[in-house]
């Protein structure tokens, strides 16, 4: 089984499913930006590549950082820097992209996960209370480390930005909607996809 299922259909539209193997949950383990970075490099690469939808096979999204690897990390780090940087450069790359980039939210996008959101263009959430969105690492102490600082603030503006960054919110769709956290909110996990290929072609160049 692979951590990422990649798949292309008649439109030129690539679902990139997340499901990292061996665990419950989605997170920035040592696999996963090496995976994400072929994955970019298949995306770029795609001929009539139109667009491109992430999301997951798991309950949640994406969870954010391994909190092992987390726990394990030593002051000065240089693999654990390195690290970091590896899926920031990964992230703009999906930033940079030609075509539109939609993240279909099934669950918690917290931290790295929130920051692939931030990282697309558009972002589609489930009507579900589980379905949280944020960058929460605050709350251990950290700074999101994937470019979800910079992105928030551009997004939302930097007095709005401050709360989430500073406090660590976990937010609700309904509410993130409002916040501009998020871009539309669907009734149920069956339309994600549909509504995220739906914005595709409506966006597409």
């Amino acid at each position: 089984m692979e951590d990422f299922i990649y798949e292309k259909d008649a439109d030129g539209i690539v679902t990139v499913t997340m499901d990292m193997q061996g665990q419950n949950a989605n997170t920035m383990n040592k696999r996963f930006e090496p995976g994400m970075r072929g994955i970019c490099d298949r995306l770029e690469a795609e001929e009539g590549l139109t667009g491109v939808v992430f999301a997951s096979a798991k309950s949640t999204f994406f969870a954010g950082g391994d909190l092992h690897d987390i726990l394990a990390t030593e002051v000065a780090d240089e693999a654990t820097f390195a690290f970091i940087e590896a899926n920031k450069a990964t992230y703009r790359r999906l930033e940079k992209l030609p075509v539109p980039v939609v993240a279909a939210i099934n669950g918690a996008a917290l931290g790295g996960g929130y920051e692939l959101c931030l990282a697309s263009n558009y972002r589609v959430v489930v009507d579900d209370p589980k379905a949280v969105v944020g960058l929460p690492e605050v709350t251990l102490g950290l700074l999101p480390g994937a470019g979800g600082v910079v992105r928030l603030t551009a997004k939302l503006g930097l007095v709005a930005a401050l709360g989430y960054l500073l406090e660590g919110k976990q937010v609700r769709p309904q509410d993130a909607l409002a916040a501009g956290m998020v871009d539309e909110i669907v009734a149920a996990r069956d339309d994600l996809i549909p509504a995220a290929k739906a914005w595709i072609r409506a966006n597409a160049e």
